[in-house]
Formats: C-alpha cells, sequence, structure tokens
C-alpha cells in the first residue's frame, strides 16, 4: 500500500502533462472544425435561397447565419467524442492499435470511403429524378458517414504520426479525405437544394404570416435578419417564387382583415 500512492501521484501527474501537451493540437483541431463548419453552413445557405431564386439574399445575411445553418454542435460532440475514444493523453503508453476502436477506424476508412463516394452520386441523381425526400435522408445519412469517416481517418494519421508505424494502406487513407472534401461540398449543397423544394411546396412548414396591404393571400416567411423579413406567396406560377422584403410591422401572423372583426 505505501508504494501505491507514489505510484498513482507519479501516474496522475504524467497524465496531467500529457493533457496539457496535447491542448495546443485540440485547440487546433477545433479551430480547423469552426471553419469547416462555417463552409458546410455556407454551402447549405447558398443552395437554399438559389432554388428560391432569391441569392440576392446573400448579401445581407450576416456571417453568423452559416453556424446556425451548419454541423457545429454535431462536429464538436463529434470531435470531443474523438479525444476520448482515441485516449490521445496516454497513446504514448498504450498500444491503441491492438484496440477494438482502432480496428473499427481502420473498417471504417477502409469501406467508409466507397459508401460515402456512393451516397455522394445517388444523392444527386435522386435530387435530378424529383425524388427530393429520398435525397435529402441519405443526405442526413452522408453526413454521418462524413462524420465517421472524418473522425476514423483523423485517429489514423494521430496514430500513424505517434508510433511511426505503417498501421494501413496509406492509399486508403487519401482516399477517405478526398471522399470527405467532396462530401463537404455535395452533402450540405443537396440537403440545401432538397429543403428548398420541401419549403416551397403549398404544405410547406414555414410559418404562415399575412401583409396588411395584402390580407387575402398567405404568405410564407423564409428568412429574417432584424426588422426586416422576406416572404414570398405560399402559392406562385413558375420555379422561382417572387420573394421580397418587407418591415416587421407590416407583417401579422393572423389576416389583418379579422382585427377589424
Amino acid at each position: 500500500m505505501p508504494h501505491d500512492a507514489p505510484d498513482k501521484s507519479t501516474s496522475s501527474r504524467a497524465g496531467a502533462r500529457r493533457l496539457i501537451e496535447q491542448t495546443p493540437k485540440a485547440l487546433a483541431g477545433l479551430a480547423v472544425i469552426t471553419g469547416v463548419a462555417y463552409l458546410a453552413g455556407s454551402i447549405y445557405t447558398k443552395a437554399y435561397f438559389s432554388e428560391f431564386g432569391a441569392s440576392w439574399i446573400l448579401e445581407e445575411v450576416p456571417a453568423a447565419i452559416y453556424f446556425n445553418q451548419s454541423w457545429v454542435p454535431l462536429l464538436l460532440m463529434l470531435y470531443f467524442g474523438y479525444l476520448a475514444t482515441t485516449n490521445l493523453a496516454v497513446i504514448g503508453n498504450q498500444d491503441v492499435t491492438a484496440s477494438f476502436q482502432f480496428r473499427l477506424s481502420v473498417i471504417l476508412v477502409r469501406y467508409g470511403s466507397w459508401f460515402l463516394l456512393s451516397l455522394l452520386v445517388i444523392v444527386p441523381l435522386l435530387s435530378m429524378f424529383g425524388y427530393v425526400i429520398s435525397a435529402i435522408v441519405l443526405s442526413i445519412i452522408g453526413v454521418a458517414a462524413l462524420l465517421l469517416l472524418f473522425s476514423s481517418a483523423l485517429e489514423l494519421v494521430v496514430v500513424q504520426l505517434t508510433t511511426r508505424g505503417r498501421l494501413i494502406d496509406q492509399s486508403m487513407t487519401y482516399i477517405a479525405f478526398a471522399a470527405i472534401a467532396a462530401g463537404l461540398y455535395v452533402v450540405p449543397a443537396q440537403l440545401g437544394l432538397n429543403w428548398a423544394r420541401v419549403d416551397k411546396q403549398t404544405t410547406s412548414s414555414l410559418l404562415t404570416v399575412y401583409l396588411h396591404h395584402d390580407a387575402e393571400k398567405e404568405y410564407r416567411l423564409l428568412f429574417s435578419v432584424g426588422e426586416r423579413l422576406y416572404v414570398f406567396p405560399a402559392t406562385f406560377e413558375g420555379v422561382h417564387p417572387p420573394v421580397h422584403a418587407t418591415a416587421i410591422a407590416d407583417v401579422s401572423l393572423v389576416p389583418p382583415a379579422r382585427y377589424k372583426e
């Protein structure tokens, strides 16, 4: 027992030291992921408004909105999960290559890359032929596949650099990152495109509003920035609805005519 306390104390100090050494890497990883999330959010937002024929709204969209339309929470959760499951703090003292987690990552990189690439081909085809809901479902699956593949490939790179061993065919890691790069454009673009198609339908879940000067017609609230709202008619002709901006004071949630009754 007397010998256990010093050993535990030494082990705790070593673990704390390794955690401190890994902090800059963790911060750098978070910075990269935040940038990737911003990119994904901007691609999604641009595709969404483009389908409405209202790309001009992007000139008035604050940069923060791109984060609202991105995968930031999921990405950050995944990154912290990656740090926890790979045990970066003790990677120097353990044979991580023998763990189930590492073997699973190898399998995901080896086969997940082809699965993600197949989704990146199937989803645009479904969208092209009008299978909107199916394209959305597969795009969401693509988000999960992309994030899992990213964390697995990142783990293999870290272990490879740390152990200096040839643990997996490098070509598969390169293919994984190529699939991730393609997915970061295709998946958010397809999600934005197809969600816009759903929101343009008469059964849209967008908020129904009424304009004081046009009380007989229903409008959908597309977007809002401060005191400015962007709306379009619930029913319209053609491919793109006529989107226009209006002040929040000119909009109500019930027909203005009802206030007079």
